[in-house]
C-alpha cells in the first residue's frame, strides 16, 4: 500500500496531518483497506474491503472468479476499522509455515489502517496464527462472506421455478449445467457440466440454494 493511502485514512478518520495539504484527495473508492487472497490449484477466494466501505469478493476456479460487492454502512464501516485497529500485529511474524501441497491455499492479508505501518502477512491455510492475525483474518472472513450473502439475495432462481429437461441453471461457484431431467422417484434433478463433463444429483427442494440464474430455456 502506498503512504498516500495511509494519509487518506487518516483523514476519513478524523485525524489532521501536515502532510495532508501535501497530498492531493484520493478516491476512497480506489483505496484499499484490508485485501485478504487466499489461494490454491483448485481456486481462489480474495477479499478487499475499500476505504468507502465497499467490500468486493472474488471467489471460484482461478481465472474464472465471480465477483461479489455489498457496501457497509458509516456506522458498520467504522466498527470494522475499530475491530481491525484493536489487534496489536506487531509481534507477528510476516510469514507463517503449514501443511503444503497443491490443494492447500496459500493466504496473503495486505492491512492498511490509518495511523499504523501498512503490513503484509504471508500463511499457509491451516497455520497456527496469533492471536491477533487469525482475528483480522476472521474479520475478512466476515466480510466475505457478507458479500456473497447480499449477492445471492440478488440473484436467484425464479420464484416457483419448475426445471425442464434442456434448462441451462448457473451454479453459486459460476459453472453451468443443462438439466438432463428428474430422477426416477421425481425428487431429484440430474444435471450434466455444460463446460466440463460432470454429472451431478441435485434434491429439487435444494436446487434455489445451490444454482443462481436460468441462463437459457429450451422452448416447449
Amino acid at each position: 500500500m502506498r503512504p498516500r493511502a495511509v494519509v487518506l485514512l487518516a483523514a476519513l478518520a478524523g485525524g489532521p496531518g501536515p502532510a495532508m495539504a501535501e497530498e492531493p484527495r484520493l478516491d476512497p473508492r480506489t483505496v484499499v483497506v484490508l485485501d485478504l487472497d487466499c489461494s490454491s490449484e483448485l481456486g481462489r477466494r480474495a477479499v478487499t474491503l475499500f476505504a468507502n466501505g465497499t467490500v468486493r469478493l472474488r471467489d471460484g476456479r482461478r481465472g474464472g472468479e465471480k465477483v461479489y460487492l455489498a457496501e457497509l454502512s458509516p456506522e458498520e464501516l467504522a466498527g470494522t476499522l475499530r475491530r481491525l485497529a484493536a489487534e496489536d500485529l506487531d509481534e507477528t511474524d510476516a510469514s507463517a509455515g503449514g501443511p503444503e501441497g497443491e490443494w492447500v491455499e496459500r493466504c496473503r492479508l495486505d492491512l492498511a489502517l490509518a495511523g499504523q505501518k501498512p503490513a503484509s502477512f504471508g500463511f499457509a491455510r491451516y497455520a497456527s496464527l496469533s492471536l491477533a492475525l487469525s482475528r483480522v483474518v476472521a474479520v475478512a472472513q466476515e466480510l466475505g462472506d457478507r458479500a456473497q450473502a447480499a449477492q445471492a439475495g440478488a440473484h436467484r432462481l425464479p420464484p416457483g421455478y419448475v426445471p425442464r429437461r434442456g434448462d441451462v441453471l448457473e451454479r453459486r461457484d459460476g459453472a453451468r449445467f443443462r438439466v438432463v431431467g428428474l430422477t426416477s422417484d421425481r425428487r431429484g434433478v440430474e444435471l450434466v457440466g455444460v463446460d466440463q463433463p460432470l454429472l451431478v444429483y441435485v434434491s429439487r427442494d435444494d436446487l434455489a440454494g445451490e444454482f443462481v440464474a436460468l441462463e437459457a430455456r429450451r422452448e416447449p
